[in-house]
């Protein structure tokens, strides 16, 4: 019999207990023995439901409370995303919950900013000087003058602070929640503005082009249950190949990884439809029904132009493609015909190809070998599902100062062609540059732009412009030295919110967060805040506003789920089973024979649920003019060479040097949230790429490079590129190639100096969408 890993460590456990136990003293006692009584007293344990509001993928949790402290939190095995699974950095939400740098009350700055100075004020008179200096805009007529840049707040939160700016008479909403321009691509190939959903419980192969599945993905623990899900479902174990410019945990734990080199992700893409195409391994007659510009085609002014088939024969040979992406041409061939004769394949495209200089262009690029397959609106393929059926919130309400013109264009406003958003960046140049309206007040929302910002310089510049500056968060940070007022939200583990799944998942999840334990006493859930600022200022505001609180307000939201007819609360796998199957047989099953029945189950499990997808609908395919996905949108050929998607997406100029010879390649480091992997000290004493060494930012980089700069496994080192440096601690890794250094995102030395290889990135953005590029800057390493 052949010794298995398995077998060889049983033996070793079962050799070491032997020894251990050779020669047993005789005061060793088998049985319990009795404890004298020092008064101790079992505690009362108290679980429920919630949702895992750390990170986007807004998991289900249950958080376990004994005499009404969170001694404990695990997955809840009803949400059917992460199925009881969780991250670590959700299990350590409890240090984040008890840390000892949690502000204790509301500040009020008294000497100037950056000087640490405060006064602490009680949450009534916190929120009163904000009414005030926000009644005094208004009233002046400058509603304008209000920003707002928030984190990711998808779920009730972001609505409601979107119509608070309204009936204010704001448009300045400024999303800094990492959006990499994925809507823009689903808004020009299929006329649906929104982020894919990706079936992979379903799917047969998953090719990963730079998407962090297993790490900062939208939905890691989706990744985990979808890819490997539990046998004897019914359907075949997906085989996960990561493309990827960097060996990463997802590389890892993939069945197959293909190196890139950096900006090379769509040429290695349209390598693959190349074969696709040429050993007709793609579905003709899907193309012929559902898609536009795959052939040849008269323009409107009666020129010949080539269509998608055409450009990929012409520009994309294997051999050519492999010289580009350092894939070998037998790789690139196998890949192509095992997603070919696959029968439910999903091409994914990540952070890796977004964050670049042609980042939409890319994507579309990767994005085409689901067209390709005609893997779309279909099981184990891309997927637009609904969103859950909330009852709306508002309507705004507008009087004569929100009507101004004055209070329809924001700050800093789409400055490129296909931006879908005001990007924090361009917003802040705007602010420092006094270019638009003035920004007179600023709010501050999970937001942190002088730790997360690639331009710390011009976000200081903007925030000395500001007037008046407030923060929600409940920790001091690197912007909050900038702010006039800080009141602390409370945190998740304390508020009522809601935790809608992110669109990757492929169906429509309405997750709810209840209080765990007794909320501080010297914080407040901003959403109150919200509610208390509107009747405050009064007016159209008010109206707009009626909610009693943030708890009345989910429980008026879920009355549109309780009416949809459709859908159940979270249930075991069974439960889940057995409704999908009767919706698709048309038949409903109500759990709930009145709303207040239902309240109280959501609440119970923690969420509402609806896994039936329609796959049907042809407006689930493409809802363009005629209604046929587009691999040549024409909002991209009217910019002619610009935006010229299959032709020229390789790689941007290099802008190393003999001065600067390596490719700087950041990446996130376990979550898509910033600034507070510093508060979970069990995330960074976790094993990490340095054993015994914690705390500490670092840098891979490929042994070779190691020797020839004459360094040690271990050294610090200053990574320096024309914009600045930062200081971080070297490791040879082989999973790195020799012209890369790779790099995590988040993460501060242990006297707070902070490591963000973003804040010495070349600035460089997709043109089109304004998407900051990761992965264009050049580097050095010296010495430390």
């Amino acid at each position: 019999m052949s010794l298995t890993r398995r077998h060889f460590l049983w033996t070793m456990g079962a050799a070491g207990a032997a020894v251990a136990f050779q020669d047993v003293p005789d005061f060793i006692f088998w049985e319990s023995q009795d404890s004298p009584d020092v008064g101790w007293a079992p505690g009362i344990q108290d679980i429920r439901a919630s949702t895992c509001l750390v990170c986007p993928a807004r998991c289900g949790i249950q958080g376990r409370t004994v005499d009404g402290d969170l001694v404990g939190i695990r997955g809840n095995p009803v949400h059917p995303s992460n199925q009881g699974g969780l991250c670590p950095r959700g299990v350590a939400g409890v240090q984040v919950l008890y840390h000892p740098e949690r502000l204790a009350s509301p500040l009020v700055r008294q000497g100037p900013r950056g000087s640490g100075e405060w006064r602490q004020v009680n949450v009534e008179e916190a929120i009163g000087l904000i009414a005030d200096r926000l009644g005094s805009l208004r009233a002046a007529g400058r509603p304008e003058g209000l920003a707002l840049l928030a984190g990711y707040c998808a779920g009730t939160m972001q609505d409601l602070w979107r119509l608070f700016l309204q009936s204010y008479g704001s448009p300045n909403y400024v999303a800094d929640d990492y959006d990499e321009g994925a809507t823009t691509v689903m808004q020009l190939m299929h006329g649906i503005p929104k982020r894919p959903g990706y079936d992979l419980e379903r799917s047969d192969l998953v090719l990963s082009f730079g998407a962090p599945l297993y790490e900062s993905w939208w939905s890691p623990l989706q990744a985990y249950v979808g890819v490997a899900p539990a046998p004897g479902i019914g359907y075949p174990r997906a085989r996960l190949v990561q493309v990827d410019t960097r060996f990463s945990r997802t590389a890892a734990r993939a069945h197959e990884w293909v190196g890139v080199r950096p900006e090379t992700h769509a040429v290695l893409a349209l390598g693959i439809a190349y074969v696709m195409i040429r050993d007709e391994l793609i579905d003709l007659d899907f193309i012929a029904e559902y898609v536009s510009g795959f052939d040849d085609y008269i323009d409107e002014h009666g020129h010949a132009r080539d269509g998608f088939r055409s450009l990929v024969m012409s520009n994309y040979r294997t051999e050519e493609v492999s010289g580009v992406t350092g894939v070998p041409v037998e790789r690139i061939t196998a890949i192509a015909r095992a997603f070919g004769e696959s029968r439910w394949p999903i091409a994914v495209f990540g952070s890796d190809v977004m964050q670049s200089r042609n980042g939409l262009l890319a994507a579309m690029a990767v994005h085409s070998l689901n067209v390709l397959k005609g893997n779309v609106n279909r099981p184990g393929g891309v997927v637009f599902g609904d969103d859950p059926p909330l009852a709306p919130i508002g309507p705004a309400v507008f009087d004569e100062i929100a009507r101004s013109p004055r209070s329809r264009e924001p700050v800093g406003g789409p400055g490129n062609p296909f931006a879908d958003r005001v990007r924090p960046r361009h917003f802040a140049e705007a602010v420092a540059d006094d270019a638009g309206e003035p920004i007179e007040a600023l709010l501050l929302y999970y937001a942190d732009p002088l730790a997360s910002s690639t331009h710390p310089e011009v976000w200081r510049t903007a925030l000395d412009r500001i007037p008046f500056v407030v923060s929600f968060s409940p920790f001091l940070d690197e912007t909050t030295d900038f702010a006039d007022i800080v009141l602390p939200d409370l945190l998740p583990y304390e508020r009522w919110q809601d935790g809608p799944t992110p669109a990757s998942f492929p169906y429509a999840v309405w997750g709810l967060a209840q209080p765990l334990v007794e909320p501080h006493p010297g914080a407040v859930h901003t959403g109150e805040v919200l509610l208390a600022l509107a009747r405050a200022l009064g007016g159209s505001v008010a109206e707009s506003m009626p909610y009693e609180g943030f708890e009345s307000l989910l429980e008026a939201r879920a009355t549109g789920l309780f009416e949809a007819r459709r859908g159940m609360t979270f249930g075991n796998e069974f439960e889940r089973e057995h409704h999908r199957q009767m919706e698709e047989r048309g038949w409903w099953l109500p759990q709930h024979a009145d709303f207040d029945s239902f309240w109280e189950g959501l609440v119970d499990a923690g969420g509402w649920m609806d896994l039936y997808y329609d796959d049907t609908d042809p407006a689930r395919i493409a809802r363009t003019p005629d209604g046929r996905i587009r691999l040549l949108p024409a909002e991209l050929d009217a910019r002619g060479s610009e935006a010229n998607p299959y032709a020229d997406v390789g790689p941007g100029d290099g802008s190393s040097d003999d001065e600067y010879p390596y490719r700087l390649l950041p990446y996130r480091f376990s979550t898509l949230s910033s600034g507070s992997a510093r508060l979970q000290r069990w995330m960074v004493e976790k094993p990490t790429i340095f054993p015994d060494v914690h705390y500490d930012p670092w840098v891979e980089v490929n042994p070779s490079t190691v020797r020839e700069l004459g360094l040690t496994d271990g050294d610090y080192v200053w990574v320096v590129s024309r914009r600045g440096r930062y200081r971080a601690r070297l490791k040879a890794f082989p999973g790195t190639a020799p012209e890369n250094i790779c790099a995590p995102y988040g993460l501060k030395h242990p006297d707070g100096e902070l490591a963000s290889p973003l804040q010495i990135l070349d600035g460089a953005e997709d043109p089109l969408t304004g998407v900051t590029s990761w992965s264009s800057t050049a580097v050095r390493l010296d010495q430390a």
